[in-house]
């Protein structure tokens, strides 16, 4: 009997044992499902912050992209800006460095915009551009004409021929920058060799009513001088007109790089 009731304990702890162990089972399984619960949550949400990030980077690659793009739109306002203020000059350090800029901008939007919204980008700058020409030509009649044309200042044909070459030279340093800028880009576009072609005819202009008279006047005088022998005319003539070509080709390339079929 006293074995029994030894025995009989031994199975009542075995029993608190094995419910003890069943307790944390289920404790364990319970444990295990918060684990799996926690685990996906924490998967999902590294997926979804994972996902943000791309989508975040792809955001950031695009609005860097479109500021790319919108660079260069708002470069062309500014210099439209530029190009409409009354205190530009086309003689200024940064003028070239913003054609530069400008002749990005066209080649940009040219390749990236429709055809009539570039019409209408060129037709603002070439509007602007043609300012050159009144500039050429504002240099040219200031610092030459207006003086040229004093009968005082020219006593005689010679020193008169004289005179207009030296004075006239003397403008090419002021234009002659923004001439070679408008040659290089005129094979491009030709946009600039209509400005190039307007520049030409005001520059001819401008040596043809400096020199019409004093050449007019130089002939009258040799077929006065000559009106009898006119071998002697032919020959002071040819050389008075080789002298004159000559000078003129000289002059010429004092502002201009490329020949114009104009000056033959």
């Amino acid at each position: 009997r006293q074995m029994r009731d030894y025995l009989s304990g031994f199975q009542e702890q075995c029993d608190a044992i094995l419910n003890d162990v069943n307790s944390a089972l289920q404790h364990l399984e319970s444990l295990q499902k918060q684990y799996l619960f926690v685990s996906t949550k924490t998967g999902t949400l590294h997926e979804a912050c994972e996902q943000l990030l791309k989508e975040q980077s792809e955001l950031v690659d695009l609005a860097e992209n479109i500021q790319q793009k919108l660079s260069y739109f708002n470069e062309l306002e500014n210099i439209n800006t530029k190009l409409n203020s009354p205190t530009l000059s086309v003689n200024s350090e940064g003028f070239i460095p913003m054609l530069a800029k400008l002749d990005d901008c066209i080649a940009y939007i040219s390749s990236h915009v429709s055809h009539s919204v570039l019409i209408l980008v060129k037709l603002g700058c070439w509007m602007k551009l043609t300012g050159w020409v009144f500039f050429f030509h504002l240099t040219l009649s200031s610092e030459t004409s207006m003086r040229l044309l004093d009968p005082s200042a020219v006593p005689n044909s010679d020193n008169a021929f004289t005179l207009f070459y030296v004075k006239f030279r003397a403008a090419a340093p002021k234009v002659r920058t923004l001439i070679e800028q408008v040659e290089q880009r005129s094979e491009k576009m030709p946009e600039y060799q209509q400005v190039l072609n307007e520049i030409h005819q005001c520059y001819l202009d401008q040596r043809e009513l400096l020199l019409g008279p004093s050449i007019a006047s130089t002939v009258t005088e040799l077929t006065s001088q000559n009106n009898r022998d006119h071998c002697a005319l032919v020959r002071s003539g040819c050389a008075f007109m080789v002298h004159v070509c000559q000078d003129e080709h000289q002059l010429y390339n004092e502002f201009f790089t490329k020949p114009t079929p104009k000056l033959e």
